[in-house]
């Protein structure tokens, strides 16, 4: 007598997991169908088990050819399943379209047994019935559990073998899975009356589909396409194979058409992009990586294919997205990843895919370049905390030159990053690195400290020098103890706030305005004074100007060179005028002027003739060592 109320749980089961699957749209990528194909032909062998078994306990009230068809259903579905199980594992370790060999080999011994299987009518020699009706295993019916076992050890074999291609999560979900399985095998090869197996693999289904297929966490919301976590996943197994492509569509500036239609309008835009290409890439997969870049992950495709692929979306990015007065044409940025020789870690690919576009067109994405300067960005960031360490950043100092006197009155302040193996490091390299990662609260510190000690200790005040320009970022405005720590290092030093000048570049301007204004105040309330620098270069409203105690105005030497080039000493008429009546206008509005990148004679009497309070440049200095700068000093101050 067969007992099947096992077999009617994991019917539950499965109807349960077929639910959740497209009430969530699981199926997408081609391990997400064969996982489907497992479910299915699960089901088929858990209802064709129920209804064998109450033929099969009950020959007298069916016929035989009722209960071959329920019998070989059932067998037929579930050595199937052991097969699709294996495509699986082969998904799940990266081999996907690649490597179509070993997966037709492992499908021998399967149709083995469907042979063996349907010929039985003529040598029932994988079950019979006897004159009674009742259903018996013949001879070689133990095939069936030596080739399940098989594929059971084998993807053990396999899971362990490649691990390193995957998650931790798919690797135990995986082993799980072979584990639960085959306990029921050798339980019911012992008590073959149980049938256990079906509830058993429906239960190791039920833990794939948590922790494998599960969409909550590779689904994106906005889009309902894979998002950038599958895609990570999806780039593990990938590294380890070979010819695998990742195309780039990414869309420039998107925070500004969220700005312009609502994010409401620009979210239904991206979903309709998302779907034309979920469907033109097809078969390939297409992931939402987030902030309007999408990826398209190809394995085994062909170079003329990706040529057609770049040539159909820009053609579709030509037309507009949209309906009515939100329909828009979006530039679009179209990159050619190939995995394993342009980039050879998920680290850098998903650096390429988040790496900002670089202009308004249309345009191919530079790999090569942009891994070169991620790489360079790393080594940089790597340079700053050596110096951090070794304490080994120097501080350089470019005199200014006053007209009112006609002397050296004050100095900005110049961090360097001088390595001693990669040797000088533009601030304008260092800088951004640092302050992206944090580290310009410590180097800014580093610089101010060394300017009150320098100030103090060579008597700066006395030989003429007004105060010291130090460049404040951006980032330490948002520092809570920003003040406390200058505050602490003028005291250490006994040394007045009046006698530093905090500079801010214009572009500053633009970020979180009123942590920017408070922190400002706070510190004008100090005593300290203000200098916006690179005016003329940036996108700040003059407005802000208004709210901000600037006491002096520094327009950029692009501005100069264009009314007196330094070379020629020639100038454009409309910059000469520009230059006139800027710096008229700030003057008139009280704020003293500086001019910087002042090379030449001519540039320096130019700037006389039009009053302005300040120069700096090479024609006075370079920026240099301190000591330097004192000798300097000694010279044009005597």
């Amino acid at each position: 007598m067969y007992h099947f109320e096992f077999d009617i749980a994991a019917v539950c089961i499965t109807l349960f997991i077929g639910y959740y699957i497209i009430v969530k749209k699981g199926v997408r990528r081609h391990a997400n169908r064969v996982y489907l194909g497992m479910l299915i032909f699960n089901f088929l062998a858990e209802i064709s088990d129920i209804f064998g078994s109450i033929a099969n306990n009950n020959p007298q009230f069916t016929t035989t050819a009722i209960q071959d068809f329920w019998n070989y259903l059932y067998l037929s579905s579930h050595n199937i399943m052991g097969y699709i199980f294996m495509m699986y594992v082969f998904y799940m370790i990266g081999y996907e379209k690649s490597k179509r060999t070993p997966m037709l080999v492992i499908g021998i011994p399967v149709l083995v047994e469907l042979v063996l299987l349907f010929s039985n009518p003529f040598h029932r020699l994988m079950f019979y019935y006897d004159e009674a009706g009742t259903y018996l295993h013949g001879k070689l019916f133990f095939i069936i559990y030596a080739v399940a076992l098989s594929y059971m050890i084998f993807g053990i074999y396999l899971t362990v073998r490649h691990h390193k291609g995957m998650t931790k999560e798919k690797a135990y979900a995986l082993l799980f899975f072979i584990g639960i399985t085959c306990i029921p095998i050798i339980i019911q090869m012992i008590l073959p009356y149980y049938l256990i197996t079906l509830f058993f693999e429906t239960m190791g289904l039920l833990c794939l589909l948590f922790t494998i297929e599960s969409k909550e966490d590779t689904v994106s919301p906005t889009t309902g396409i894979l998002n950038r976590y599958a895609l990570q996943m999806a780039l593990d197994r990938a590294l380890n194979g070979k010819g695998n492509i990742l195309l780039l569509v990414k869309l420039p500036n998107l925070n500004y058409y969220n700005k312009m239609i609502g994010f409401e309008n620009m979210n239904g835009i991206l979903k309709r992009m998302s779907k034309w290409m979920d469907e033109s890439y097809a078969p390939y997969v297409c992931y939402d990586c987030g902030r309007g870049h999408f990826a398209v992950l190809c394995e085994g495709i062909k170079d003329e294919d990706i040529s057609a692929i770049r040539e159909k979306t820009l053609k579709r990015f030509e037309m507009p997205w949209g309906k009515g007065e939100f329909s828009i044409r979006f530039p679009v940025q179209f990159g050619i990843i190939r995995i394993g020789e342009d980039v050879k870690t998920v680290e850098n690919i998903l650096m390429l895919i988040d790496s900002r576009f670089e202009g308004k067109t249309s345009a191919d994405l530079d790999v090569a370049k942009a891994v070169k300067d991620y790489e360079r960005g790393v080594l940089i960031e790597r340079l700053i905390d050596k110096a951090l360490k070794n304490k080994s950043f120097q501080v350089y100092y470019q005199p200014i030159y006053s007209y009112r006197t006609g002397k050296i009155s004050s100095a900005e302040a110049l961090c360097r990053l001088v390595d001693d193996e990669y040797g000088m490091i533009s601030p304008d390299e260092f800088i951004p690195v640092a302050e992206r990662n944090g580290t310009i609260l410590e180097i800014g510190q580093i610089v101010f400290d060394d300017v009150c000690r320098f100030y103090q200790e060579a008597n700066l005040h006395m030989r003429g020098i007004e105060y010291i320009e130090v460049n404040l970022s951006v980032v330490q405005c948002m520092s809570k103890n920003l003040k406390r720590l200058f505050d602490d290092t003028l005291a250490r030093y006994s040394l007045d706030a009046k006698y530093i000048n905090l500079e801010i570049t214009e572009s500053a301007t633009t970020g979180n305005q009123k942590v920017l204004f408070d922190t400002i105040k706070m510190l004008n309330e100090s005593g300290f004074t203000f200098s916006l620098d690179d005016y003329g270069t940036g996108y700040s409203n003059i407005t802000y100007m208004y709210d901000m105690p600037f006491s002096i105005i520094k327009i950029d030497k692009s501005i100069l060179w264009k009314a007196k080039d330094p070379k020629t000493g020639e100038g454009q008429k409309n910059a000469i005028i520009f230059l006139e009546n800027t710096i008229h206008m700030l003057k008139e509005m009280n704020y003293s002027v500086l001019v910087e990148g002042v090379e030449t004679l001519e540039q320096k009497m130019f700037l006389e003739s039009l009053n302005c309070d300040y120069q700096q440049g090479y024609y006075f200095s370079k920026p240099v060592q301190k000591q330097v700068f004192a000798d300097y000093l000694r010279v044009v101050n005597a």
